[in-house]
């Protein structure tokens, strides 16, 4: 199961949390993808958004070191499988992805 974690490049992220649908073209434009790891056991995305919340090196090394933020915050996307998910204030939800 491989797992990436996207980072929101704009400043303003709480225009994509009233949204529960996301275009592939608005994934690689305005979000950077910053960890891609492949795990054995299945996970849940709460606990890939506490990893990120409580340690300073989740997953190991970083895919990109220079990002807008150094921790997981609101409007930032992990995608899980084929399943993707936005971080809120508090967790994650489930957006649709439109191909």
């Amino acid at each position: 199961m491989i797992v990436r974690v996207y980072f929101y490049k704009e400043t303003n992220p709480e225009i994509m949390l009233g949204s529960s649908k996301l275009s592939r073209q608005a994934l690689s434009t305005i979000y950077e993808l910053v960890w891609e790891v492949e795990f054995k056991n299945i996970l849940n995305p709460g606990r890939v958004w506490i990893k990120f919340v409580e340690e300073v090196n989740p997953f190991g090394i970083s895919l990109k070191c220079n990002r807008h933020h150094s921790k997981i915050t609101m409007g930032d996307i992990i995608q899980i499988s084929e399943d993707f998910y936005i971080v809120s204030s508090v967790g994650v939800k489930k957006i649709t992805m439109i191909y």
